[in-house]
């Protein structure tokens, strides 16, 4: 989970949401440590998040550890990393989003950067959790219904952050 931290806003988003393209986007080092942690975006007046269709997320990570050719030993956990529901622990707090599917508005990829790999994994609206749900060890198929459910309510009554505001706050 990539979270970073100014006196104007906090950011959070999680693997498969955008979490490189953030270290990238406010020049640290890739997968290092911020020095911020959940506790640190819970606590400020101005939270926002990166979400991402959770459906798309475990479609993105069973594609990735595929096509990285992550060892089969390594490839479950990989997998359970890059597409573990958390929105739950989101709930209790108010905080504005940044919709997945238009990062690339507030954070253009730049060329000669190492990005994380780009799968464009998209699901329509006739796609349920159990079409694509993939046996783990970490969470049930009900988990996964419970993070989709979560994040439609999100999407429906959450603020967005305009790119302008975006832009502006992280000058």
């Amino acid at each position: 989970m990539f979270i970073y931290c100014t006196p104007n806003f906090a950011v959070m988003s999680n693997p498969r949401c955008g979490h490189t393209n953030m270290y990238h986007y406010f020049g640290l080092p890739q997968y290092s440590v911020t020095g911020f942690t959940l506790e640190n975006w819970e606590e400020h007046q101005n939270r926002i998040a990166v979400l991402r269709n959770p459906l798309e997320r475990v479609i993105s990570a069973e594609k990735l550890s595929v096509d990285r050719h992550v060892n089969n030993s390594r490839r479950g956990m990989f997998f359970i990393e890059h597409s573990r529901p958390y929105m739950h622990m989101l709930l209790p707090h108010d905080f504005r989003i940044i919709d997945f599917q238009d990062l690339e508005q507030y954070i253009p990829r730049g060329s000669g950067l190492l990005q994380s790999y780009r799968t464009d994994s998209r699901v329509d609206d006739s796609i349920k959790p159990q079409d694509i749900h993939v046996e783990n060890s970490e969470y049930t198929l009900q988990e996964l219904q419970q993070e989709f459910d979560t994040y439609k309510y999100f999407m429906a009554n959450r603020e967005r952050v305009t790119v302008e505001e975006w832009k502006n706050l992280t000058k």
